[in-house]
C-alpha cells in the first residue's frame, strides 16, 4: 500500500500528472456547472417531444437529454451500419465512423450505448484540455493559456463536447495531431490526423494546413526537408478508409458527399454563401428561429475568419490556416447552418482571443455573455429544440 502511495505521489508531482490533473480540474469545474444547470433546467422546463423522437436511449430523462438530433444518426451507424436511400436522401453515410465505432466498442463494457457515447465524449474533452495546455505553453504564458481554455469551455456551443456527438473526439484528435506536429514527431501526428479524418470530413483541413505550414516554414531552406514529414500523408488516409468502408457497405465511396444535398448543401464559394444566406434574413419577423440560426451562423463565421489572424507572426502558420479552413470548408457547402457548432473545436481562435484581450472588464462581459448563451443553447438542445 505504501509503495502504491509513493507511485501515485510521484505521478502527481510529474509534469504529466500535473497537466492531466489541471485538465481534469477544468473539466470538473465547467462541466459540473453545465450538468447541474441542465438538470435544473430540464426539471423545470418542458420537453418538446415528451413521448416522441430521440427517446429510445435507455438512459433516463437526464442522460437522454444529451442525445438529440444528429446523435440519432450516430446511434443508427452503430445499430444498422451504413446505408443509402433512393435518391440519396438523408442517411447514415453522412456521418464519419470513428465516434460511432469507438462508442460501439465501449458499449460492450457499459452495456448501454448512450453511456458509452457520453464517456467517449467527456473523456475526449479531458484529454483535449491536456493537449491544449501543452500546445498553448509553446507560445503563451500560463495565464493566457488558462484563459484560452476557459473561453473554449464557455463558448455557447461547447455543450456539444459533452453530448452524444463527435465534437469532443474531433477536438482530441486534432489537438493531439497538432501537439506532435509542432514537436516534429510526424508519425504520431499522422496517426492522430488520420483518426481526425475518420471523425469528421473537416479533418482534411489538418493535412492541408500542416502540409502548407511545413513548406512555408522551410521555404528558404529546402535542405531542412526531412523524409519523416512524409508520415503526414497518413492524415488523408482516414478519408480513404471511410471511402473504402462505404464502397464495401453501400457500393459508393463518395456517398458521404452525395448525400449532403439532402441537407440542402451544395458546393459554393464561401463568400457567396455568406451573401446568399444574408439575403434570407428577415428582420421584419424577429421571432423567427431560422432567422436567428442564419444570423448566428454568419456572425460566428465572420468572427472566426478574423480572430485567428491576430496570431500572425505569433504561432506556426499551420494553426492559422487550420482555423480558417475549419470555417471555409463548411461555408463552401452553401449554408451557415451548424457553423457555431463546427467552430467550437477551433482552438487557435480561443488562444488568439486570450492573447489579444487585455481588458478585464471586456473579458468579464464576454464570459458572462457566452455563459448565458451556453445555458440557453443547452436548455434548447436538452428539450429537443434545434441548437445549431
Amino acid at each position: 500500500m505504501h509503495r502504491l502511495a509513493q507511485i501515485v505521489r510521484r505521478w502527481r508531482e510529474s509534469a504529466l500528472g500535473r497537466d492531466l490533473g489541471r485538465a481534469l480540474l477544468l473539466f470538473l469545474l465547467w462541466r459540473g456547472v453545465l450538468f447541474a444547470f441542465a438538470f435544473v433546467a430540464g426539471s423545470i422546463t418542458t420537453d418538446r417531444f415528451p413521448h416522441g423522437i430521440n427517446h429510445d436511449w435507455n438512459g433516463g430523462w437526464f442522460w437522454n437529454g444529451w442525445a438529440r438530433w444528429d446523435a440519432g444518426w450516430y446511434r443508427d451507424v452503430v445499430r444498422y451500419g451504413y446505408y443509402v436511400v433512393p435518391g440519396y436522401g438523408e442517411s447514415t453515410v453522412a456521418f464519419f465512423p470513428l465516434y460511432a465505432y469507438a462508442t460501439k466498442v465501449l458499449s460492450y463494457l457499459t452495456r448501454n450505448l448512450l453511456f458509452a457515447g457520453l464517456i467517449v465524449s467527456n473523456l475526449s474533452l479531458v484529454f483535449s484540455l491536456f493537449f491544449l495546455l501543452r500546445i498553448g505553453r509553446r507560445t503563451f504564458d500560463e495565464e493566457t493559456v488558462q484563459r484560452g481554455l476557459v473561453y473554449l469551455l464557455v463558448f455557447p456551443t461547447s455543450f456539444f463536447f459533452s453530448a452524444f456527438y463527435a465534437e469532443a473526439l474531433f477536438l482530441l484528435t486534432t489537438t493531439a495531431a497538432f501537439y506532435y506536429f509542432l514537436d516534429e514527431r510526424y508519425f504520431w501526428c499522422g496517426i492522430w490526423g488520420m483518426l481526425a479524418c475518420l471523425t469528421r470530413s473537416s479533418g482534411v483541413a489538418l493535412f492541408l494546413a500542416m502540409a502548407a505550414g511545413y513548406f512555408w516554414n522551410r521555404r528558404a531552406h529546402l535542405s531542412q526537408m526531412r523524409p519523416g514529414a512524409l508520415w503526414l500523408l497518413l492524415i488523408p488516409c482516414g478519408l480513404l478508409i471511410f471511402m473504402l468502408i462505404l464502397k464495401l457497405t453501400v457500393g459508393d465511396p463518395l456517398a458521404f458527399s452525395k448525400v449532403q444535398a439532402a441537407w440542402g448543401r451544395h458546393l459554393k464559394f464561401p463568400l457567396v454563401t455568406l451573401w446568399d444566406e444574408g439575403r434570407k434574413l428577415s428582420f421584419a419577423v424577429p421571432r423567427n428561429a431560422k432567422n436567428m440560426d442564419i444570423l448566428g451562423g454568419q456572425v460566428v463565421s465572420v468572427l472566426f475568419l478574423i480572430v485567428p489572424l491576430f496570431l500572425i507572426g505569433k504561432v506556426d502558420v499551420s494553426l492559422i490556416l487550420y482555423s480558417l479552413l475549419l470555417v471555409l470548408i463548411p461555408l463552401s457547402t452553401g449554408r451557415v447552418l451548424s457553423i457555431p457548432r463546427f467552430a467550437a473545436p477551433i482552438f487557435p481562435a480561443f488562444f488568439a482571443l486570450a492573447y489579444r484581450v487585455k481588458s478585464r472588464r471586456f473579458e468579464q462581459l464576454f464570459i458572462t455573455a457566452c455563459a448565458l448563451l451556453l445555458g440557453f443553447y443547452t436548455m434548447q438542445y436538452f428539450n429537443q429544440y434545434w441548437a445549431n
